[in-house]
């Protein structure tokens, strides 16, 4: 082998290949490498042969413990490391971006050499960062108009409020001083109606455009379901049977957005439940941790369910399929889990109905 190593068709493979390349025999030493390999670490042929040069090479990266682990295994140890990524600092004070890969050379299934194979990721890293960071402009620029529409969805709402009660206030009085069985009685039922309808829709705004801090707080996840029920009922006006199933131990959860999620999907699934007529049908509501700690509530009804050609706008804002219906509780619901790291997804249950699944981090679990 040594024989073939200082002849002129080997150092010509070598210089062949665009890669750095550097062999060493069994005990470290390097016999050989090429052009490449020089211009990648900034160092002469002669000087890679050095022992000392490996050192100053191993302290210029970023993970010198990394690499010197790396360069040991094939020799202490016999067996072909998995290939590295590491930053180096170059002698002409540039920084790359650099990915070794070893090989083991055998004659008669014994290792008389290691072949080091390396390669400049540093264009690769460059575009990543690029990408990265013209993501996080783009990702800026919609949060700042995210921000900017929920300012303004709230100074109108407050615009359309302030009259809005004036409208209820006196439409209400004027219905009181009207004997009943007045033909206007009809008329201005029909007028405080349309103000509490609207009124519903400026609170719902109003709720999904304001933007709040989490403010984590350890709770019983029971609780948080039992008390999210609560407000379901007292808001529909509707009842079922309530099944609860949790074996989950306090977590440390925003509860008050908690809560408004998991109301805004037990009123759903109420009132999909006293449109289907059946008294008997029940919502039943379990929570479980996943393995990434988080908390999974799932809410499953007894309803109708969800048709495939309604599923994807569920979560639109404003969106019903009820005659008189505002249509943002979902969207509150998705973006209340959201907020709270979380997610919300909709499905057809195993028994039939709707499968509401609603996964909040734990901060506890971070």
């Amino acid at each position: 082998m040594l024989t073939f190593a200082h002849s002129t068709y080997f150092h010509d493979l070598l210089a062949s290949f665009s890669a750095g390349v550097v062999i060493a025999n069994i005990k470290g030493l390097v016999y050989a490498s090429n052009q490449a390999a020089s211009d990648l670490l900034g160092e002469t042929a002669a000087a890679l042969a050095e022992q000392a040069t490996a050192r100053s090479i191993i302290a210029r990266t970023d993970k010198p413990r990394l690499l010197a682990r790396f360069l040991a295994a094939p020799i202490k140890h016999g067996r072909k490391p998995e290939p590295i990524a590491f930053r180096y600092r170059h002698p002409d004070g540039t920084d790359r971006h650099l990915r070794l890969s070893a090989s083991l050379l055998l004659e008669n299934e014994k290792i008389f050499g290691i072949l080091f194979e390396i390669d400049d990721m540093t264009e690769i890293y460059a575009l990543h960062a690029r990408e990265k960071a013209m993501l996080l402009g783009i990702h800026a620029a919609q949060q700042q108009r995210i921000e900017s529409l929920g300012r303004f969805s709230l100074a109108v709402a407050h615009q359309i409020r302030n009259p809005l009660m004036v409208i209820g206030g006196f439409t209400g009085r004027l219905l009181r001083r009207h004997p009943q069985g007045d033909p206007d009685c009809d008329a201005l039922s029909m007028i405080l109606d349309g103000a509490k309808r609207l009124e519903a829709v400026v609170r719902a705004v109003s709720s999904y455009a304001r933007k709040r801090e989490a403010a984590p707080v350890m709770a019983d996840p029971r609780d948080l379901a039992m008390r999210a029920m609560e407000t379901a009922r007292a808001r529909t006006g509707c009842d079922a049977p309530f099944v609860l199933e949790s074996s989950v131990g306090l977590a440390r959860i925003d509860a008050a957005l908690a809560v408004e999620a998991l109301a805004e999907i037990l009123a759903n699934a109420l009132e999909a439940l006293a449109a289907c007529g059946n008294p008997q049908a029940a919502v039943a509501v379990s929570c479980r941790r996943e393995a990434d700690g988080s908390l999974r509530f799932a809410v499953a009804d007894q309803g109708p369910g969800i048709s495939e050609d309604i599923r994807p706008f569920v979560f639109d804002p404003f969106f019903t399929t009820k005659a008189v219906g505002v249509g943002m509780g979902l969207a509150i619901a998705k973006r209340d889990a959201e907020e709270l790291g979380g997610s919300l997804s909709l499905g057809p249950g195993p028994d039939g109905g709707c499968l509401a699944v609603l996964l909040l981090a734990d901060a506890t679990s971070g």
